[in-house]
Order: structure tokens, then sequence, then C-alpha cells
């Protein structure tokens, strides 16, 4: 709903004095959407603003009734509070949403003035607008980036964002704070037994019970799921604190016709005893999360450095060790699609991992491990190696130019000689700088905002291009998309696997876009897999389509035949 006010202002006494001030107002201002209208609602002036905002020619406006502008968004009540106040000579000031000839939506912050008669009465109505279009996109945008959709509580990108906050106040204070990760237990038993719209429900209820506790504002996060996180700053009353978040779950939550009962299982990590940085601190909650859920009989676990350490993680870190030195590490190649032309343009690559003994092992599951036990740097190395080598091959094969991305590890965009070895690599290989994108996740560039733009500026200087990866699962602002030397947003694919019209992601897909043109970048959709995703990408512009519905990622020979049926 647009707000409104009315400041109780009546010109019934003012006069000729009032009109005049009025007439001056149109003569100068045209900076100002200006429009008149007789007490029945007809539009008898525009100005040239207004028009240019609305998109109608002045023929087509003067003798309308205003509501030609009705955009549908706003109530009858909006309007029946509006029109009370200025029939009665006030003045009113409130923002509107209009629709233009073209269909869009358009705001604007107006005011409304009566021209009264010698008895008092309005016979006009002056409106006084300004567009204001951009300044709402852009809170909806941010809003939506850091609000869980279903709970509107801050979600993963705001919670980073405030233990990064968090984290700094504590070190300027020599003080601790604690980090709750709370996840309900069976809740996937309420969304088998009695359907998704009734878990949604219940993770309303509990969102909205936890929010009425007693722990301030801002401080409850909805991660996704049944996932939620609570900081609490006095870790002296962390035990408190928890059981207050137990308490929660006492009374039954009456869900339409059902009374369903719940419990949950709880992890914490303490600053700075349990980590010092974000994603370790979330990573402490969510181990110690697990070993409470392992163990009924306690509710809740705070995080002990021996709960990380297991016989799995050491011999799939023997194998990560052996797989380097024997050459047995792979990548796979997908490619990058041109949304207007078909055509492809460069492709990802993509590491991949088969062990004779376990078979296919997931990136999700070895490059953390590799980042843990101080592999990546080696694995990163060669990927940018290899990939660079074989983008070369084939352009000099096929005589085409083709971009090949990398992505690049937070651990080796820290590395305070990753710019030199990039460099050194293009150099030994001879390869032109503009045929290598780095995929860099937006989380790696706001540890430390000052060193990554340098760092970027540097690999900006050496003719690469860079993106950042994953965009919308982390928490970078709008503020530093700017001052962050990038050519493009590839957005995270969570948005687009279940794109479809209308859907809510497809909104937030569309803003991304919008957002990323805006700021003069280029968009990549990865994870496409549909027709209907397909079809929406490209008719809201998106530059670069990446994803099953075009290719799986493929081997270096396979991707070879997919060169040449784009030719």
């Amino acid at each position: 709903m647009g707000k409104s006010y009315s400041n109780g202002e009546n010109y019934s006494k003012v006069g000729l004095a009032t009109k005049e001030l009025i007439q001056l107002k149109l003569a100068l201002d045209q900076s100002v959407i200006v429009g008149i209208t007789d007490v029945k609602g007809e539009i008898i002036y525009v100005n040239d603003m207004f028009c240019e905002v609305s998109k109608f020619p002045k023929e087509e406006l003067l003798g309308q009734d205003h509501r030609i502008l009705n955009s549908g968004y706003h109530s009858q009540a909006f309007f029946k509070e509006m029109w009370s106040t200025i029939a009665v000579g006030h003045i009113w000031r409130g923002e509107i949403c209009n629709r233009n000839k073209e269909g869009n939506l358009y705001w604007v912050q107006t005011t409304i003035v009566p021209v009264l008669n010698e008895d008092g009465k309005p016979y006009q109505y002056i409106s006084f607008r300004v567009d204001i279009t951009e300044q709402k996109n852009m809170k909806q945008i941010e809003h939506m980036m850091n609000h869980d959709e279903l709970t509107d509580l801050p979600n993963r990108r705001s919670l980073k964002n405030r233990l990064l906050n968090e984290i700094k106040m504590a070190e300027m204070n020599g003080t601790q704070f604690a980090v709750i990760l709370m996840d309900i237990n069976r809740f996937k038993a309420i969304n088998d037994g009695f359907g998704y719209v009734m878990g949604d429900l219940f993770l309303i209820e509990v969102a909205h019970r936890l929010v009425n506790l007693s722990f301030g504002d801002n401080v409850v996060f909805h991660l996704g799921a049944d996932e939620f996180v609570i900081l609490i700053d006095n870790c002296e009353n962390v035990v408190s604190a928890i059981r207050e978040i137990s308490s929660i779950f006492k009374e039954s939550f009456l869900i339409g016709e059902h009374e369903l009962f719940a419990n949950a299982s709880i992890g914490i990590s303490i600053y700075k005893s349990n980590g010092v940085h974000a994603e370790e601190l979330l990573t402490n909650a969510n181990v110690a999360m697990n070993n409470s859920k392992n163990n009924r009989d306690q509710q809740y676990v705070f995080y002990h450095p021996n709960m990380n350490t297991s016989q799995q993680e050491i011999l799939l870190e023997t194998k990560l060790r052996q797989a380097i030195e024997k050459e047995q590490l792979q990548l796979y190649y997908q490619p990058k699609i041109d949304s207007m032309t078909n055509k492809m343009i460069g492709m990802e690559a993509l590491l991949r991992w088969y062990d004779s003994e376990i078979g296919y092992i997931s990136p999700n599951e070895f490059i953390p491990l590799a980042e843990q036990c101080g592999l990546i740097n080696q694995i990163g190395d060669w990927v940018l190696y290899t990939a660079a080598k074989q983008t070369k091959i084939w352009e000099e094969e096929y005589g085409i130019s083709l971009r090949v991305a990398v992505n690049v590890s937070p651990v080796s965009f820290k590395e305070s000689t990753f710019v030199d070895k990039v460099k050194a690599t293009l150099h030994e290989l001879n390869v032109n700088p503009q045929s290598i994108e780095l995929e860099i996740t937006e989380n790696s560039m706001m540890t430390d905002t000052d060193k990554s733009i340098a760092t970027l500026v540097q690999l900006k200087e050496l003719g690469l291009t860079i993106s950042i990866d994953d965009f919308g699962s982390g928490y970078s602002s709008f503020s530093y998309l700017k001052k962050f030397p990038i050519d493009a947003l590839k957005i995270d694919q969570s948005f687009i696997r279940d794109l479809k019209p209308k859907s809510d992601d497809t909104q937030m897909v569309l803003a991304i876009i919008q957002l990323a043109h805006a700021l003069k970048l280029h968009v990549v959709a990865e994870g496409v897999e549909t027709e209907e995703a397909m079809r929406i990408l490209k008719e809201n512009k998106c530059d670069l389509i990446q994803g099953y519905y075009y290719s799986k990622p493929l081997s270096v020979e396979d991707f070879s035949k997919k060169i040449e049926e784009f030719l």
C-alpha cells in the first residue's frame, strides 16, 4: 500500500494568492509532473513532464477521467481516504502507483492541492508529482534480496551481512556473541503427511513465535527449509535464550483443522571460541546442531572442535591427494549460449572427480575438503592452466573465439600471489586474456572489500573478464556492485530452477537482469533446464544462458562435437 497523509491545510481564506502561486509553479517548474482535474476527476491540464512519464500524448489525456492512469495496485480505502481529504479543501500528500500507456507501472510522490472558490469549496484539483519509480524499485529489489519469501524474515544474505557487522563490533569491543542454529525435527513428515501448503503455514507460525520472543530486533533469520538462526549478543544469556526458543514448541500448532506438535534440534557456536569468520561460525553451529539431532537426549549442543574430525573425511582427503598426484581430476565443459543469436560464445570449465572405488564424487563434497586441507590452490592452478590451454587448442582448430569461465575459490582469491600466478599462466601459454573469464563468488569479494577491489583491478588490467558467481545467494550491497570492476552477474541457479511466469523467482530474476543492465553488466543464467525458463529469460533479455536445456557438461571429446554443431 502506498502511504498517504494530510497536513490539514485549508486554502479557503487564501483566495487568489494561492492561484497565483500555483500558476507560477506551473510556468516555472517543468521538472515536476503537473496535472489538473475538475471536481468530477476529468483531466483539464497536463504539462509536458506529465506526458513524458505517462507515455500518453496530451490529446489522449485531456477530457479523460483521471482513472485512465489507475494501476489496480491501491485499494478502494486508499482512494476514499485521499478524496475525503481533498474534498474538504485539504492538501493530500502520498505515494501513488500509476500505469502508463505501455502498461508499465510507475510510482509518483504526489501532492494534490484543492483550488477553492469564494465559498471555500474545491472546483479544481492540482497535482504535483515526482517520479520515484527507480527509488521504489531499488527498495523492493533490496527487500526481496534480503528477506525470505515465505516468512519475510531476514534471509541467509542478511545473516551473513549482519555477522560481518557483529564480528567487527566484537573485535572492536572485545566481546563475544552466539550463533544459534535451530532445525525442526521431522519437519519432512509434516510436508509428506499434510502437504507443502500446511508445511509452509507451520513455518510461518514458527517464525511468528520466534520473532515474538524477547531477543530484540532483527536477530531471527530464516535460512530456508526448516532452519532458523538467532543471534545473541550477550553470551551469558545463551542458555536462557535457548530455553525461550524451546518454549515455542511447548504448545501445539493449530494449522487449519490440524493440531501439530514439534520440537527442534539446536546447535550453538561462539565467537571467537568457535570461529572468527561468518562461514566458520555458521558451519560449526550446523555441526553442533547435527550432533544434537543425532543425540535426542541433548536438545541443544555447543560446538566443540572434535566434532569436525571423522574417519571418512580423513580417508577422502587421502584419496584426493592421490587423485591430484595421479592426475585423475578432469575438466568438463558446459556451453554458454547467446540468448539473442543462439550461438555458443563460450563455456564454463567444471571440475570432475571419478574414483574407481567410490565412483563419481560431487564437487560440493571434495571442494570444501580441498579448501580445509590446503589443496585448493594447487587444484585451482591446474584448472586455470588446463582450461586456458584447451580453449586455445579449440580456437586454433576451429578458427573461432571462445571464452572459458573458471571458478575461483575464495581461498585462492585471497592468496597474495593469486594475480601473479594468473599472469604467469597467461604468459606461459601465450593465451589471449579475453579468452579467460574468472567467476568469483560475491562472498569472496565481501570479506575484505578494499583488498578485493585492488585484486580485481589488477585482474582487469591483465585483460580478463570478471563475473560475480552465484549472484543472489550472498550479501553484496548495491553500492559495492558499482565499485567492483566486474563485467557480469551470474544468477544463482536456485532462482532459475523453478522459473515460471509470474512466480516470485521470476520476479527476482527480472529484477536482477534490470539491475545488471542498469549497471551496464551482462547477465548469465545458469541451471536452465526447461523451454519455459529459456523463453522467460530470452523475453527479458538475459544475455547468456547455460544449462541442461542446451547441453550437460561434456568431456573434451564431446565438447569438440558440440562446437561443430554450432559452427
